[in-house]
C-alpha cells in the first residue's frame, strides 16, 4: 500500500514585487511530505528555503508585496485557494511552525504559559483550567524541568534552549499533523542543538507527526531525515532519500556542500573544500544553469541552457544537471581514494603502536 501524502507542493513560485521588478524567490519548486516522515530542505542562505517554508503557511505579505503560483496541497486542499480566515484555522492547528530565534518569536510581556494557553484556546473549545493543565503537560513533554513553576515565567527568564523548547510546546499545543522547523537550532550551542534535534525526532516517532526541517546542516539531515531536498537560488537541484544522497550525490552543488563538511577520516594537513563565490542576486539570475558561475564543471551548454529536474535511472534521485552521471562517477572515485588512504593510514598507525602515535608523532 503506498504511503499517504500529507503535503504536496507542485510547481510553486513565490514572487516578491519590488521597485526593481518581480523577483521569483521560489521558482518552480515541487516536493512532498508523507505522513510520519521527516523531510529536510537544505541550501545556503539566500537559496529560498525559508521563503518556501513560509509560503506553505502563506505567512508573507500577500496584500502588497507577494504573490504565488502553483499548488500547495495539504490533506487534499489547495492552500493557495483558501481565504485568510480559513488559513488561520490551519496555522498553529493542523500545521505549526517553529523559527530560528525563539526570543524574537515569544512575546516578552506575557508568561510562557499565557502564550501556550492562547494557542490552545484559539483552536480548541476547552476551559482555561484545562488549557493550563495542558500547557504544563506540554512543557513536561518537551523536557522543561519543574513545568508547574516555569509555566508562569517570562521568556527572558529562560535559557535559549529552554525558549526553543517552549516554541516547540506552543507548536504542539493543538497536535498538528505537520511541523515546519525553520533552522530551529541556529541560535543554540552545539550541545543544545543535539538535544533539540533529538527532541524533534522523538516527537516525530511518538506522535506520528510529519516534519519539514529547514537547515543548512547536512549532518543534521543525515541523522534526522528520511528524504532531502537540496535548493539553490530558488530551485530544487537535487531530491533523494538520505541514503542515496550521501552514497552518490549527483549535483555539483550537493557534492560541494558535502565536500565542505569536516571529516574525521580526511588528511588533517589539507584545507577544507569550499564552493567558490556566493549565491547570485535574484536581480541577476544566470540565464542557464543557476549554479554554472560557481561550478568547476560548467561548459557552454550549462551557461546557456537551464537543465530540467529529471530522475536518475540508476538511483531514482531527481537532479537538475546536464552532467549528473559523470559527476557521480568522479565523486565515487574520490570517495574510493579517501577510503584507500584511510585504510593505509590505519595500517601505518597499527605498525607504529596506535592511531594517536600516527597522528601525533
Amino acid at each position: 500500500m503506498p504511503e499517504e501524502l500529507l503535503l504536496e507542493v507542485k510547481a510553486l513560485r513565490t514572487y516578491f514585487h519590488t521597485a526593481r521588478g518581480k523577483l521569483a524567490a521560489v521558482d518552480g519548486v515541487s516536493f512532498d511530505v508523507k505522513r510520519g516522515e521527516i523531510v529536510g530542505v537544505v541550501g545556503e542562505s539566500g537559496c529560498g528555503k525559508s521563503v518556501t517554508a513560509q509560503s506553505v503557511l502563506r505567512l508573507l505579505d500577500e496584500k502588497h508585496d507577494v504573490s504565488y503560483e502553483g499548488e500547495i496541497r495539504f490533506a487534499g486542499s489547495n492552500l493557495l485557494e483558501l481565504k485568510q480566515r480559513q488559513m488561520r484555522e490551519i496555522r498553529g492547528n493542523e500545521i505549526a511552525m517553529i523559527f530560528q530565534d525563539p526570543l524574537s518569536s515569544l512575546n516578552p510581556v506575557y508568561t510562557i504559559g499565557e502564550q501556550i494557553i492562547e494557542a490552545i484556546m484559539l483552536h480548541q473549545k476547552i476551559r482555561r483550567k484545562e488549557a493550563v493543565r495542558k500547557a504544563i503537560e506540554l512543557l513536561r513533554l518537551t523536557g522543561i524541568p519543574s513545568p508547574e513553576q516555569r509555566v508562569w515565567e517570562y521568556p527572558h527568564q529562560l535559557s535559549g534552549g529552554m525558549r526553543q523548547r517552549v516554541m516547540i510546546a506552543i507548536a504542539l499545543a493543538c497536535e498538528p499533523q505537520l511541523l515546519i522547523a525553520d533552522e530551529p537550532t541556529t541560535a543554540l550551542d552545539v550541545t543544545i542543538q543535539a538535544q533539540m534535534m533529538e527532541l524533534i525526532t522523538e516527537l516525530n516517532r511518538k506522535l506520528a507527526m510529519s516534519v519539514l526541517l529547514i537547515t543548512h546542516d547536512l549532518g543534521v539531515v543525515a541523522e534526522t531525515c528520511q528524504r532531502v531536498v537540496v535548493m539553490y537560488l530558488g530551485q530544487v537541484v537535487e531530491m533523494a532519500d538520505v541514503a542515496s544522497l550521501f552514497a552518490r550525490p549527483l549535483h555539483p552543488y550537493t557534492i560541494g556542500l558535502m565536500g565542505a563538511i569536516p571529516r574525521m577520516d580526511s588528511d588533517r594537513t589539507q584545507d577544507l573544500q569550499a564552493i567558490e563565490g556566493s549565491v547570485p542576486s535574484l536581480l541577476n539570475v544566470p540565464s542557464g544553469c543557476r549554479f554554472a558561475p560557481r561550478c568547476a564543471y560548467a561548459d557552454e551548454q550549462c551557461r546557456q541552457h537551464m537543465p530540467e529536474l529529471k530522475r536518475d535511472a540508476a538511483s531514482g534521485t531527481m537532479v537538475r544537471c546536464w552532467h549528473a552521471g559523470t559527476l557521480a562517477e568522479a565523486f565515487e572515485a574520490t570517495e574510493a581514494a579517501i577510503a584507500t588512504e584511510t585504510s593505509e593510514a590505519a595500517e601505518r598507525a597499527e605498525e607504529k603502536g596506535g592511531v594517536q602515535h600516527a597522528i601525533y608523532p
